[in-house]
């Protein structure tokens, strides 16, 4: 049971991402709540102010990635998906993302990318942790 709320949670962190990722990419406004745009997604960058070259960059890494991660989504659609093997895939891509996204950043940027990759991961333990909603 708690297999399935770790791989239902991914889902969803995954899908609200991809949500997050189309409408930067039509130009369209922030969701209500999330950082300025410009970064992966509201919480890694957090804090941040790219510059324009620095937001070419982060696009660029982000279409990279985007083709590995539509077909993860994809594939835990499928019925019969092995879903923790699934998620173990989505991390690992969004751990090599991470690395080049930090590689774009100032070193007093890297700092305040460190602590929002740090605070998203501590979050997302303790959704894992927590009782399930009733």
């Amino acid at each position: 049971m708690k297999a399935i709320r770790i791989v239902a949670l991914g889902v969803a962190l995954l899908a609200g991402g991809a949500s997050l990722s189309i409408v930067s990419a039509q130009g369209g406004p922030p969701p209500q709540g999330s950082a300025p745009r410009g970064g992966r997604g509201p919480s890694m960058f957090v804090g941040i102010d790219l510059s324009d070259a620095q937001k070419a960059k982060q696009a660029e890494i982000q279409a990279k990635y985007q083709p590995e991660m539509q077909k993860i989504r994809g594939d835990m659609q499928a019925e019969g998906a092995d879903r923790a093997a699934l998620m173990k895939a989505s991390m690992e891509v969004r751990t090599k993302q991470n690395v080049e996204l930090r590689a774009i950043l100032t070193p007093e940027q890297q700092v305040v990318f460190d602590k929002n990759v740090a605070d998203a991961k501590a979050a997302m333990e303790a959704r894992m942790k927590a009782p399930p909603a009733i």
